[in-house]
């Protein structure tokens, strides 16, 4: 049977070819533009959002997608925000889900004021760890789905810089170097 074509005057039809239309999901939520290249949210596979910087050398696993909705723009919000020097938007942002040790170890994180570090080890006292937990609470920061919200950044090794998402050397270690200048430049002055 050819279908026939019939013309319409009134905009009946043209409503009802586009409510036949299937509706195209919003994509995923822009980045944001950072100096060391751009912040995206990626939605991994057990559901949960995370924050990643997209660099040279890093890749992010396949069976994570790009972020979109709500969750994600709350999260990129919060971390452009964070570059504006404004952390009030991170703080809104509830503590992921992790391990109890994990957990611990992030609140302790959230809790570094801008412009400063701690160590790995200043990190294991303060959740009530032995100071040789530094190895462990460095494998919590690399788990951290949230960098920004949780400035893991923050945490440096007793001798040096220490890692960053993993990595001891190369773009993300020069990227946790720029976000450490970049909070002791942006940092507010005391008033006296």
């Amino acid at each position: 049977m050819t279908p026939m074509i019939v013309p319409v005057r009134s905009g009946y039809a043209s409503w009802m070819c586009a409510a036949r239309k299937p509706r195209q999901e919003a994509g995923p939520t822009p980045p944001v533009e950072t100096p060391w290249g751009p912040l995206f949210a990626f939605e991994r596979s057990n559901g949960s959002l995370s924050l990643e910087w997209v660099v040279r050398g890093v890749k992010v696993p396949p069976t994570w997608k790009r972020a979109s909705g709500k969750d994600a723009e709350g999260l990129l919000t919060a971390a452009a925000e964070y570059f504006a020097g404004n952390e009030r938007a991170a703080s809104r942002i509830p503590t992921p889900k992790g391990t109890p040790f994990q957990m611990a170890v992030w609140n302790a994180c959230r809790a570094i004021p801008r412009g400063e570090t701690r160590t790995y080890s200043w990190i294991a006292k303060t959740i009530g760890r032995s100071p040789m937990a530094c190895r462990a609470v460095g494998q919590a920061m690399k788990r951290n789905p949230l960098p920004m919200i949780i400035p893991c950044h923050r945490v440096v090794a007793a001798a040096g810089l220490g890692g960053f998402a993993g990595a001891t050397e190369g773009a993300l270690c020069r990227l946790k170097q720029g976000l450490l200048a970049h909070e002791a430049t942006a940092r507010p002055r005391k008033k006296s």
